[in-house]
């Protein structure tokens, strides 16, 4: 709050100072309420977008409170979900493995998610592909949840670290921050696929392998777009998100290495693609990177002109000659005319997104290809993001997010999510039209 009035000459109409006076009531909500060491959510409670702004902030306390364990977005939080008629014992999945990594860049332990296909000593070798994620035979609806459940992506948000990219603040304690145990968008009843997490007899990365990067944006986080990784990785492909400095996770200093040279970016992805070769004895057997918002400037600057390169709810990469923009009219972060004068500019060949609906993916894509979702329900900067990191935040906001309104406090379209909720319809799209255009650009049978 001293932010926001520490000049009486001050309008309140500026957008830095509206913002100031948000992040106040977010730190102030957090430091008066939260007086433990973390904290953790007790309810997953989906406030109605209706709901009054007095409604929402008697509920501080509640979603607010500390307690001793971390609450897991999961089945019961999922809409759509029918109770066990989603679950078949006659539909065979790909497994999917999911393991969590770390690399050393500049003395700085850097998080790592993975996501690959699990290559079983029961397969029929002469039937199965190098690059397709093995089946295994149907199991029974309790032995499938048992599995699933053994998978959760271990996700933070430190109020600190949204403070100090949005405002400079550095006064935030560092305790105010509050975990989330995310489980895979593919667990409930979504198609044939199945995550498992990495056991000892998956110890080994494949080899050779189609690899992928994952580039979250500006406050996101390296299960940004976990959805699309499992996707990827039941197609033959391994998978590798960092977390980058402007995550909201905070899971490392970027002023803390060794050199005492900041790590950015580049550094983090330049020792990732070092560690392939060096660290895990890869021989990757083609490159792709995708990038969400910010993401997209690291898929401009990563790899060289082989590389395949999909760029969303941003700008599209000039970079190669295979690159797939995807954005949407509806974006209220990242205005969408300049990325369409580069389309036309760079000569990129449009795709119709009825025709996409109709999940007709069987031809083949230009190699610059772009689609622009249309409409007044057209997703917005969020949509295109995993439910669980989305809906994580909404919780976290929720309280304050109709101040934000009020005052007109651009939140990257976090605001419009709560409302909409609309991941898994974009995903819908969103998801096979990645995979299959990395398929055919990658060549990945």
């Amino acid at each position: 709050f001293f932010g926001a009035f520490r000049c009486p000459n001050t309008k309140m109409n500026s957008s830095y100072y509206k913002t100031q006076l948000y992040l106040g009531a977010l730190s102030v909500a957090l430091t008066v309420l939260c007086p433990t060491v973390a904290l953790v959510p007790t309810a997953l409670e989906r406030p109605h977008p209706r709901a009054s702004f007095l409604a929402r902030l008697s509920s501080l306390g509640a979603i607010f409170q500390s307690v001793q364990s971390s609450k897991v977005l999961g089945e019961d939080d999922l809409q759509g979900i029918d109770s066990d008629a989603e679950y078949s014992c006659n539909v065979k999945k790909k497994i999917v493995i999911y393991r969590p990594l770390a690399i050393d860049v500049d003395g700085v332990q850097v998080p790592v998610a993975s996501w690959y296909p699990r290559v079983s000593i029961y397969d029929d070798e002469q039937s199965s592909s190098p690059f397709t994620a093995s089946p295994i035979e149907p199991t029974s609806v309790s032995q499938q949840r048992q599995d699933s459940n053994k998978v959760v992506y271990e996700h933070r948000i430190s109020v600190k670290k949204i403070g100090k990219m949005l405002a400079g603040w550095n006064l935030i304690p560092s305790f105010a921050y509050r975990d989330f145990s995310l489980r895979p968008s593919f667990d409930f009843g979504n198609g044939n696929i199945q995550v498992v997490s990495f056991s000892e007899d998956d110890d080994k990365l494949p080899n050779p392998a189609p690899v992928v990067i994952l580039a979250h944006g500006y406050l996101g986080s390296r299960f940004d777009l976990s959805h699309l990784g499992e996707m990827l990785a039941s197609e033959g492909f391994l998978v590798l998100a960092p977390e980058y400095p402007e995550s909201l996770a905070d899971s490392f200093d970027p002023f803390e290495s060794s050199s005492g040279i900041t790590i950015d970016r580049t550094a983090i992805t330049a020792e990732l693609l070092s560690a392939l070769t060096n660290k895990w004895n890869l021989q990757p057997a083609s490159f792709g990177v995708v990038g969400h918002s910010l993401g997209c400037g690291t898929v401009e600057r990563t790899g060289d002109e082989t590389w395949s390169r999909v760029c969303l709810a941003g700008y599209p990469s000039s970079r190669g000659s295979s690159s797939l923009f995807v954005g949407s009219n509806n974006d209220g972060a990242v205005p969408l005319a300049r990325a369409l004068q580069a389309l036309q500019a760079l000569n990129f060949s449009r795709l119709d997104q009825d025709y996409l609906k109709a999940k007709k993916y069987q031809s083949t894509f230009p190699k610059r290809s772009y689609l622009i979702f249309e409409g007044e329900n057209a997703p917005n900067h969020i949509s295109f993001l995993a439910e669980g990191p989305c809906d994580s935040m909404v919780q976290f906001l929720s309280p304050l997010l109709p101040l934000a309104r009020f005052l007109g406090i651009p939140v990257l379209d976090f605001d419009k999510y709560q409302i909409s909720k609309d991941s898994r319809q974009t995903g819908e799209i969103l998801l096979p039209l990645v995979t299959e255009y990395l398929k055919q650009t990658m060549k990945v049978s």
